[in-house]
């Protein structure tokens, strides 16, 4: 295409003055199919949407044709804004959303064809597992069999287990029932309904005129194949990802989908971003260095302009509590804020110690990937009343509303309606309409009728209400903030009613941003965020998370804790190569969220199911020599380096006598037993006893 007569358009304008030469050779690509291997930090959520805009601007695309996957509804929408602002209009026809999203809006108007209505219910874990417990019953671990069922229907492989195979049949079968998806059935219902019925596979792959995906090292092949038939009529499908950040091997991401590309696609055009705008020279040098010992990689080189920057400090520690002490050292005496540091573990459990030391020292933080908010008991409770009015079907909804807040309706009536419904082959909801026909006594089905009243009642108001007055409505009516105040001590019921306010704010944000949506569309948006969609970054706060949660985060500061093998190698990568290699994927990944300082911090002992000694990972062995500063024996070797003694406060010269009580700042509180030619023995109450130097212990006494 000739541009010379675009040189005033302000989109071209800013795509020639904004853009590298190779983000800009991706972005004006015209048609056929296209891999951007796009390194850590070399902006390709900027390529991304400039590509959208310049297909709705410049080639005149309609947005309603163009369709793009990201991997968090927070990156889509975030891209979505940044479209807007480019083009100066609305682009809400955009079909933009992660994969598991843009299924639901297929699947809401085809999913009748295999035999669901379309105001299904999607289900997330806490459902699927009450829903297991009541097939397999309340003495099984439901989790073994949510993990099988979903590698059952992602794989599409099971093992010879009957029992296995038995729950399955059952679960599949009780979910149609229901008239309920989880997050597998999402993905594997659309492929099911494009792969039986070409008329309607046609259909999308003739409107999708380009296909754009975000993160595709992480796609799995229900994607890819989902990818591959709405591709297949004009072949437009553009691609961006990073072999080397390929890390949800356990969610069943396929890194063949990203190196394999070419032989998918074999006329497929292949540009690298390789200029690093995130990091200095030292991190990507780090990072370029750990990965080079991957196999499995299509390679590129990273480069940067940015400042060599600081070296990479290591501490080593004895104990997880000793780390935690390094690491909120190194923060208190930054002289940063505390929003600039991310600390980075490879599991949920090591941020037990980091939460108690900040406790101790009062350093603000918050955590990624705890309760959600939207997992709370109370958000929960009011969705349910929400989800019985999307799906009458949904019966783990409506037993959880049943008598929340508390109106008379028991364990044993609840049976009753259930026992009677499975004879008649109803619904629950269905069940309560047919009260009379039940075998209990009048008062109790007099507090049935109420509370199926109350549901008929909200069920008229939605077709009046908008969501947040629905739902204003619903909270009113229940009582449900009196029964909080009731049920829970003064605190916590406030602290509950606090949560709900909440609830009430995202509701009305929801409405103010969705013009039209109606209940099953809030519903739908909620069941599908995740952890990182939920995240907002406090006003200044240390921000503590799995490196599996930190995918397209940067901060300035990033300590990345743990490096030890079984920790970081995890232990059940362990003797498989193409484990460990998506293990030195995840350290990658987590060097690469740095901008300008990291710290890697390893503990000899670890408590995880019992006393673990650890040896410092094999990745730390990787890391360049002269990128690094190996400082040995965590804080107390750095007594010893002048050049970080700064970072040790210091304190008063005392003499010391057995009996007093003194303070360090590694090992906490401890009692004195001996002193002896400059020495002092104490035993600390953490650590047990230690023999220091007086010199270099700086230890203060307390009175």
């Amino acid at each position: 295409m000739n541009y010379t007569n675009l040189q005033d358009s302000s989109l071209i304008n800013q795509i020639n003055n904004t853009l590298n030469e190779k983000q800009k050779e991706a972005v004006l690509v015209e048609s056929g199919p296209v891999l951007v291997i796009a390194g850590a930090g070399s902006g390709k959520t900027r390529v991304l949407t400039y590509r959208v805009a310049y297909l709705t601007g410049i080639l005149g695309i309609p947005p309603h044709r163009i369709f793009v996957a990201t991997f968090t509804n927070k990156a889509a929408q975030e891209m979505k804004e940044r479209i807007n602002f480019l083009m100066g209009t609305q682009t809400r026809d955009l079909w933009i959303g992660t994969f598991h999203s843009l299924c639901v809006r297929i699947l809401r108007k085809e999913i009748w064809r295999i035999g669901y209505s379309q105001n299904f219910s999607i289900f997330d874990r806490d459902d699927q597992k009450k829903l297991i417990k009541d097939i397999v019953g309340k003495d099984e671990r439901p989790d073994r069999f949510i993990h099988y069922i979903s590698r059952v229907k992602t794989y599409g492989e099971g093992i010879e287990d009957r029992f296995l195979n038995s729950v399955f049949e059952e679960y599949t079968k009780k979910m149609k029932l229901l008239n309920a998806l989880d997050f597998d059935d999402l993905l594997v219902l659309t492929l099911k309904i494009f792969e039986s019925f070409p008329d309607v596979r046609n259909h999308y792959a003739e409107r999708f005129l380009h296909i754009l995906v975000d993160e595709y090292q992480d796609t799995n092949r229900l994607q890819y194949e989902i990818v591959r038939h709405l591709s297949s009529k004009h072949r437009n499908i553009f691609v961006v990802g990073d072999d080397d950040q390929s890390i949800y091997a356990f969610r069943g991401a396929d890194l063949r989908n990203i190196l394999d590309f070419e032989q998918d696609f074999p006329d497929a055009r292949i540009i690298r971003l390789e200029q690093n705008y995130r990091s200095t020279k030292n991190i990507l040098k780090a990072a370029s260095t750990v990965i080079a010992h991957n196999r499995l990689r299509k390679g590129k080189t990273l480069w940067t302009q940015n400042p060599e920057g600081k070296k990479i400090v290591i501490f080593e520690c004895d104990t997880e509590r000793e780390e935690a002490e390094a690491v909120a050292k190194i923060i208190e005496k930054s002289g940063r804020k505390y929003r600039d540091f991310l600390i980075l573990y490879r599991t949920n459990a090591q941020s037990r110690a980091f939460e108690e030391r900040f406790h101790l020292e009062g350093i603000p933080y918050q955590i990624v990937g705890g309760m959600k908010f939207y997992e709370r008991q109370e958000i929960k409770d009011i969705l349910a009343y929400l989800r019985i009015l999307v799906n009458p079907k949904d019966e783990i909804a409506l037993l959880r509303i049943s008598n929340v807040p508390p109106r008379g309706i028991g364990v044993k009536t609840i049976e009753t309606v259930k026992s009677y419904a499975e004879m008649k082959r109803v619904s629950l909801l269905d069940a309560l309409k047919q009260i009379e026909s039940l075998d209990l006594p009048k008062s109790r089905k007099e507090k049935l009728q109420n509370f199926f009243s109350l549901i008929t009642d909200f069920k008229e108001k939605s077709k009046q209400l908008n969501v947040y007055a629905l739902t204003k409505y619903i909270i009113e009516q229940t009582g449900y903030m009196e029964y909080l105040e009731r049920e829970f001590e003064p605190e916590k019921a406030e602290m509950k009613k606090e949560y709900v306010k909440e609830l009430l704010g995202e509701i009305e944000e929801f409405v103010k941003g969705n013009p039209g949506a109606d209940v099953e569309d809030y519903i739908h948006y909620t069941s599908l965020l995740t952890d990182i969609d939920e995240f907002e970054e406090k006003e200044n706060t240390v921000t503590m998370m799995t490196v599996h949660n930190a995918k397209g985060l940067e901060y300035p500061v990033v300590i990345i804790t743990g490096l030890e093998e079984g920790v970081l190698p995890h232990i059940r990568s362990m003797g498989d190569p193409n484990e460990i290699e998506e293990e030195r994927r995840l350290f990658h990944v987590a060097l690469t969220r740095a901008k300008e300082e990291v710290y890697i911090t390893y503990s000899r002992l670890r408590y995880f199911r019992g006393e673990r000694y650890l040896t410092p990972s094999r990745f730390i062995e990787e890391l360049p020599e002269d990128v690094v500063v190996q400082l040995g024996r965590g804080l107390e070797k750095l007594r010893y380096e002048n050049k970080y003694r700064e970072m040790i406060p210091e304190s008063d010269e005392e003499t010391l006598a057995p009996g007093d009580i003194v303070i360090h700042s590694l090992f906490g509180r401890g009692k004195v037993l001996e002193v002896y030619e400059g020495k002092a023995k104490i035993h600390f109450d953490y650590h047990g006893i230690k023999i220091l130097v007086l010199e270099y212990a700086k230890l203060k006494k307390v009175n």
